[in-house]
């Protein structure tokens, strides 16, 4: 009984060393493809509701609690921003790349990197009231995913029309990805279609993911 109970006390500093190196190290770096000077932007956590307010384009490390999928995100008021990543974080692929580019004047009607979505981030339904006072607050907009930046006109004109905007975030789909946007774009075109009927869907001939 006394040598099992040495083995088992020999063996705990293992074990806890073990659970000490699940967390990953990633580092996230900026590239600013364009002259302009940085003042604020905020970095996201969506797994963890995390917002971090960032006022220089220097790299930092962020501190994840063990290796799997994850979804970042950064939003800056001047910046056309995206965000790439590799599909699963782990000791060797823990970089997370952010990229800004020009925002033109036309496209700030419609930003293609802003808040994740509130539509998903309580457990209970949302009412229709609630979600129009989300719109008011421009916390809504349909996502879709790739690497072209360019905004079609006609959510420019729908978002003008509706409130809507639309989100363009990293092109890579893991199910994880695919999950959330799906049931994000499902909310709003429910709503839509519950106080529009369906004739929000003929001003808006591209269909974003998972709205038929």
């Amino acid at each position: 009984m006394k040598k099992l109970a040495l083995i088992l006390l020999l063996s705990l500093p293992i074990t806890v060393l073990k659970a000490a190196t699940k967390e990953i190290i990633a580092t996230v770096v900026f590239e600013n493809t364009t002259e302009k000077a940085f003042n604020s932007g905020a970095f996201y956590i969506s797994e963890a509701n995390k917002k971090m307010e960032i006022n220089t384009l220097d790299s930092f490390k962020i501190t994840l609690p063990e290796k799997g999928k994850y979804i970042f995100s950064f939003y800056s008021a001047d910046f056309e921003t995206y965000t790439f990543y590799p599909v699963t974080i782990n000791e060797r692929k823990n970089t997370i790349t952010v990229k800004l580019f020009e925002k033109t004047e036309k496209k700030k009607l419609v930003s293609t990197t802003i808040a994740p979505s509130k539509l998903l981030s309580n457990a209970q339904k949302l009412s229709s009231e609630q979600i129009e006072q989300l719109i008011a607050e421009g916390q809504v907009h349909f996502i879709t995913h790739g690497l072209d930046n360019a905004i079609p006109a006609e959510y420019i004109a729908f978002q003008e029309e509706y409130g809507i905007s639309i989100k363009r975030e990293n092109c890579v789909l893991d199910p994880i990805t695919v999950k959330k946007t799906t049931e994000n774009n499902q909310i709003i075109a429910n709503y839509l279609t519950a106080k529009y009927g369906e004739n929000w869907l003929i001003d808006l001939s591209i269909k974003p993911f998972g709205v038929k």
